[in-house]
């Protein structure tokens, strides 16, 4: 899978342009999941985070383009959040949010 990912590039918000990294999917969701629903259980929260990022990574490394914006992929994670744990996918996208205002100021 990550042969396929090596060309890939993200557009983030702010217009730079960075080499994808699936690590910070991970992050972001295993972030979300552990502030929120599974706040007293790391190991349900990492799980969902790896599972998440891996049907990911796939959806990802069949697109044709190699340049893929940021909010092409948060859509992404919240679509597989939610056919996995709706509550984390709430999670996830309050995480986003604080972290986007977080961002501005």
């Amino acid at each position: 899978m990550q042969t396929k990912l090596v060309n890939k590039v993200v557009i983030k918000r702010n217009g730079h342009v960075v080499d994808w990294d699936s690590f910070r999917i991970q992050t972001a969701v295993f972030k979300a999941a552990i502030n929120g629903k599974y706040k007293d259980k790391p190991l349900h929260a990492n799980m969902i985070a790896n599972n998440v990022t891996k049907v990911v990574e796939k959806v990802i490394a069949e697109l044709s383009f190699e340049k893929i914006e940021i909010e092409t992929i948060q859509n992404q994670v919240i679509k597989q959040l939610n056919d996995f744990d709706k509550d984390v996918a709430r999670d996830f996208l309050a995480y986003k949010t604080k972290q986007n205002i977080e961002q501005r100021h």
